[in-house]
């Protein structure tokens, strides 16, 4: 008997006719012999995130459906669709008339040429994420563990926010600096600057995350230097900090690193250690992904780095996925340094991008 696997895949349209090209892809999809069961989600209008200026609002769907296929199989299915309804590959983050994604596959961690599965951005981004709650909630990412729903709860009860992972120490540094200066993103770069920026008044906070991001960082992550610049600013909190120096607010109080941040999205260049951003005397619990804690000096995601060589060339699975992780990721090859820095901060958008619902149910393409 032929095993079958739950999948899901996305649908994204904002070139043309966009409602009538999604439909189609939808029927089209719904009548091959290796999907069985879809269910769609509602139809959704976002912003475009990235790319050239002056593109249309998306269209975003997606669809969950049971299939004797493989992950490859999926792909190919989706890119005969695409070719099928016209679409033009040019490139990233372009205008597109029809975008099919495989964002889950069973339990398949694993890549090759053109396929990575899981999708190894969708953690950050909304418009995949609230239309996978309306079908798909219970799926599992198999890396980390959390179900669609546990993730995008997650993702909303802060800040946008990425602490980077892999590469080097000079490597994640270079890219806050260049987040901060080309974007005005709040940036850490120090552990010392971070604890001290965090020690002050937050949340209560969870035990089991504290320990998760704990033992990331010492897994992962040589022992940062402790004398790095901090760059803590942005357009949103009109503050400016450099070693040494105590966090305050345009009149000179000291406040905390919570109302500091507020609502800015940030990135750190280490896994920062938690309990400093719990703050002393916290009141702890145990952990279930749906509790996540809302302290903005939590990251929301582990933002896992590589350079590719002719030795170790993305993707490979044992070093995009560790053993042991237990926390959402955001995996990005950064063999374009500049093209990279784009792509965390379109990441960032991501996260917090408006989503509306367009429909009120995923009968759209019927």
């Amino acid at each position: 008997m032929t095993l079958k696997s739950q999948c899901l895949i996305s649908f994204g349209s904002n070139l043309g006719s966009r409602d009538c090209l999604i439909a189609e892809a939808a029927r089209i999809i719904s009548k091959i012999d290796l999907v069985e069961s879809m269910e769609t989600s509602r139809l959704f209008e976002t912003p475009p995130i990235g790319g050239p200026s002056g593109q249309e609002p998306f269209l975003n769907a997606v669809a969950a459906f049971e299939t004797t296929g493989t992950a490859r199989e999926i792909l190919e299915m989706l890119q005969e669709v695409e070719q099928r309804l016209g679409r033009e590959r040019k490139r990233r983050w372009d205008a597109r008339s029809i975008d099919l994604d495989v964002v889950l596959h069973g339990e398949l961690v694993g890549g090759g040429t053109g396929l990575i599965v899981p999708h190894p951005r969708y953690t950050a981004r909304q418009f995949v994420l609230r239309p996978a709650c309306d079908v798909a909630s219970h799926y599992r990412d198999p890396r980390f563990g959390w179900t669609i729903a546990e993730l995008t709860a997650h993702l909303n009860s802060a800040p946008p926010s990425i602490a980077l992972t892999g590469g080097n120490e000079a490597l994640r540094e270079e890219m806050c600096q260049k987040l901060n200066q080309q974007h005005g993103i709040v940036t850490f770069t120090s552990t010392e600057e971070f604890e001290a920026f965090s020690s002050n008044e937050s949340s209560p906070g969870l035990s089991e995350e504290k320990e998760v991001l704990a033992d990331a960082q010492k897994l992962n992550e040589p022992t940062p230097a402790t004398n790095r610049h901090t760059s803590v600013s942005s357009p949103q909190s009109g503050i400016s900090t450099d070693n040494h120096q105590d966090p305050i607010n345009p009149q000179g109080s000291r406040q905390s690193g919570r109302k500091l941040l507020g609502d800015a999205p940030w990135v750190s260049s280490f896994v920062p250690n938690i309990q400093h951003a719990q703050g002393k005397g916290s009141r702890t619990s145990n952990l279930s992904p749906t509790r996540t804690e809302s302290n903005p000096l939590i990251p929301r995601l582990i933002g896992r780095i590589q350079v590719s060589t002719t030795d170790s060339p993305w993707p490979a699975p044992h070093q995009m996925w560790p053993s042991g992780w237990n926390w959402p990721e955001y995996r990005l090859e950064i063999n374009d340094r500049n093209w990279a820095v784009s792509e965390l901060f379109s990441a960032l958008d991501s996260m917090r991008c408006p989503v509306r619902p367009i429909t009120e149910d995923g009968n759209w393409w019927t």
